[in-house]
């Protein structure tokens, strides 16, 4: 079996997605079958994301969903986080603990 290079052509409304490095972020599920570095976010998450677009690396998206994964497991799915604040830290590359964040960014 050889391995090929293709190309995916999608064309989405600027409303749908954001683009971090080479990696695109959609509200658009059908898309995912078709292009690995394609990833699905809800509308909530890509208009935060969309406040920071310029700011963003791709390290620093990975790092906030792991973190809001882990917020939501370790504490309570009830809570609300504050994502603007934590996207603002990492983006000035300050390192925390998950439990700094429950103490410091939850949402009253």
């Amino acid at each position: 079996m050889s391995k090929q290079n293709l190309s995916l052509h999608v064309v989405l409304e600027s409303d749908e997605y954001i683009k971090v490095s080479d990696h695109v972020y959609t509200t658009k599920a059908s898309l995912l079958n078709e292009e690995t570095k394609l990833h699905l976010i809800d509308t909530c998450c890509l208009n935060i994301l969309k406040e920071f677009e310029g700011e963003l690396t791709q390290p620093i998206v990975e790092e906030w969903l792991l973190l809001s994964k882990a917020l939501d497991q370790s504490c309570n799915y009830e809570n609300s986080w504050d994502d603007r604040k934590m996207l603002k830290e990492l983006i000035d590359g300050k390192s925390h603990s998950v439990s700094w964040y429950a103490l410091h960014c939850k949402v009253s």
